[in-house]
């Protein structure tokens, strides 16, 4: 080709390459003709001079390191992404090269800094607008390409290889300051969930709000592929229950123009939810208290429902001077294959100030049946059972089965393990008088057959009587027969029939309800029934997997992970029995469509196994102490620590880039500390 030729042909291009950077952003500066662009084995880079008044209005994308710009390369025209490696900022004094003893009294002069600003930048990504390819950009970058301050959501995503669907995370950021002018969403694909993430930052740092915001996300449905998860979360603080209430700020206005700003952005793709399914623990001591005043199962629930929305919304409405009415208060019983899906259903009225709005909860009793356990389901129900005592009470409660006896309830079988022990001590008496029912003497003829030692029986009752003290357990309600005791709902049909019976809404698990009314240890008890509904929904996804052709999503919440899956219990049975469940739980979720998020304070404080199976990490503020074990580059490490609320950095495969620094918005559902209300 004739020289004149290539001219021509680049003049063409040139055109073409500053067309281009117009249409997808604003145009700062143009590849140096005096300094040479690069590329070699360890990469490549460019420079750049950016004009004063460009500068000084733009300095905050463009002076920091790490910023992201876009390039548009004459000889291929494609967009390539830039990340600054460093700024060159020159009086007009030292543009002149003159001595230092030029001037012997420093003087100010504001027209000394009207100079370019020199940039140096690495080409990361190249985007082919008209194929859509995305590429390595591994060839050098032409002098006088264009380089532009991006605003195209479409391409910015393309260029610095975000994905453009999945769960809402917040906006990327340069620093704490959102990128690109809040164009830049950051989405986590639901792929990444089905691998696991967890979610590390100190007290403060936006964890609860970052969970909150990918929960409206998922409801809202917004830029997913054809699926809309269902939610479980498990929440030891009750900061969830206040979910479908309207956050505040969009209502008091109480924050700064920007976060306004970003965050009314988000809400209209987010829609946020107005509803939630309280998975409600009832002990025997809540049913106490209204045993005496109401005559049957359905009027004792619906009693309960009241006075417990009533401690969830009290303490908002005192608070902001907000009205709320209860209203359509209903007990249901929806039959199913499983025996039936009783809960209460309730619509509140909600007056936020002559803002009216509204909110659905669905209260879900839950209790544990003994006769419903098999063998295996009640040796599994407590993790500090040890390795024998587990062993030996299978044994017991299959030799029960065997032989058709029948315990009622978990009383009887405690009561039956005390007197084994006593008889089998050599001080007491084979007989003390005491008769106890043929099932129960069966009990303590197993024990005697099998030879159990004497600490194995010791831990064996010690463990039964922690279940017992849950509360849980044969919760008695003024039934006959069947409905004598309260029901464990079927974990897997109230997945199964989540948007039928409750519109699609999260299925939030109150632990705190649990701890505050049952009479164990907290963190055995909070432990026990969530490991219980671990392994229901995981039987269900087992069955689904053999069954169905089609996989319906759950995301499981696990908030403050550390209380249930802790790096040092103190007990190795504990730890072993934990660490094989999250692991068999967590495989299955890779197949199946069964993601968990876990949020914790410290990468020390959860078992390594979490660690280990969660693909994404989204780490915001921390302490230096916690950086070795987050492997995180240096140029994040630095930031993480002093970052503000909010800021974080997602680590995932998903990634192209395989990092990304992001900035959720304020909680785009309800959002609110009752335990300081």
């Amino acid at each position: 080709m004739a020289s004149s030729e290539i001219v021509k042909s680049l003049e063409e291009k040139l055109k073409m390459a500053i067309g281009l950077a117009e249409r997808i952003g604003y145009i700062v500066g143009y590849v140096s003709r005096t300094s040479p662009s690069l590329i070699n084995e360890e990469g490549g880079y460019v420079v750049f001079d950016v004009d004063p008044v460009i500068y000084f209005k733009n300095f905050q994308m463009l002076a920091q390191a790490s910023s992201l710009l876009g390039v548009v390369d004459i000889k291929t025209l494609n967009i390539v992404s830039l990340r600054v490696l460093s700024v060159e900022r020159r009086d007009v004094l030292a543009e002149l090269d003159l001595p230092d003893m030029y001037f012997p009294m420093p003087q100010a002069e504001a027209t000394g800094l009207l100079t370019k600003t020199r940039i140096k930048a690495k080409p990361l990504l190249a985007y082919n607008i008209e194929t859509g390819d995305v590429t390595a950009a591994n060839y050098v970058i032409e002098p006088q390409s264009p380089v532009v301050l991006l605003t195209n959501t479409e391409v910015i995503q393309r260029i610095i290889g975000l994905p453009v669907s999945g769960v809402f995370l917040g906006y990327s950021t340069i620093g704490d300051v959102p990128a690109f002018g809040g164009n830049a969403p950051l989405y986590l694909p639901l792929k990444a969930f089905y691998q696991h993430v967890l979610v590390l930052g100190t007290t403060g740092s936006g964890k609860t709000t970052l969970l909150k915001n990918m929960i409206a996300s998922m409801y809202s449905g917004f830029k997913f592929d054809s699926e809309k998860p269902s939610v479980v979360i498990f929440d030891p603080n009750k900061d969830y229950i206040t979910i479908p209430l309207a956050p505040s700020w969009s209502i008091m206005g109480s924050t700064s123009e920007e976060e306004l700003s970003l965050s009314k952005k988000a809400l209209e793709f987010v829609k946020g939810l107005n509803g939630v399914v309280i998975l409600l623990p009832i002990t025997r001591s809540v049913v106490e208290d209204y045993i005496d005043k109401y005559e049957n199962w359905a009027r004792i629930l619906k009693a309960i429902a009241v006075d417990y929305l009533k401690s969830v919304l009290n303490p908002v409405s005192a608070r902001f001077n907000w009205r709320y009415e209860i209203t359509d208060l209903d007990v249901v019983e929806e039959p199913c294959k499983q025996g039936s899906i009783r809960f209460v259903k309730s619509r509140v009225k909600m007056n936020y100030n002559g803002v009216e709005g509204e909110a659905y909860y669905y209260i879900v009793p839950y209790a544990l049946r003994f006769p419903d356990f098999t063998p295996r389901e009640l040796v599994a129900l407590n993790p500090y059972f040890t390795r024998q005592a587990k062993d030996a009470l299978m044994r017991i409660l299959q030799a029960l089965k065997a032989k058709n006896a029948y315990l009622e309830t978990i009383y009887d079988l405690y009561e039956a393990l005390k007197e084994a022990r006593y008889r089998l001590e050599e001080h007491i008496p084979r007989s003390r008088g005491v008769v106890l029912d043929p099932s129960r003497e069966y009990v303590v003829q197993v024990i005697k057959d099998l030879a159990i030692h004497k600490s194995t029986i010791e831990n064996m009752i010690r463990q039964v009587a922690a279940i017992i003290d849950t509360g849980i357990f044969d919760v008695y309600t003024k039934g006959v027969g069947e409905d004598k005791y309260l029901h464990e709902p079927p974990i897997g049909e109230v997945l199964e029939k989540q948007i039928a019976l409750f519109n699609g809404y999260p299925i939030v698990v109150d632990l705190e309800y649990l701890q505050i009314h049952s009479h164990a240890d907290p963190e055995k008890v909070i432990s026990i029934v969530a490991f219980r509904i671990l392994n229901k929904i995981f039987e269900w996804k087992l069955l689904e997997s053999r069954y169905k052709a089609t996989a319906q999503p759950v995301l499981i919440f696990i908030d403050e992970a550390h209380r249930f899956f802790p790096s040092r219990g103190g007990v190795e049975e504990y730890i072993e029995n934990v660490s094989a469940m999250i692991d068999r739980v967590a495989r299955l979720g890779r197949a199946r469509k069964m993601g968990l998020i876990f949020s914790t304070h410290s990468p020390r404080d959860v078992h390594d196994i979490i660690l280990q199976l969660t693909n994404t990490k989204i780490t915001l503020r921390t302490d230096k102490s916690h950086l070795g074990v987050l492997d995180l580059p240096e140029e994040y490490r630095d930031f993480i620590t002093r970052a503000g609320d909010r800021v974080g950095v997602v680590k995932s495969h998903v990634l192209r880039l395989g990092y990304a620094t992001f900035k959720t918005p304020l909680p785009l559902i309800g959002h609110y500390d009752l335990s300081v209300l």
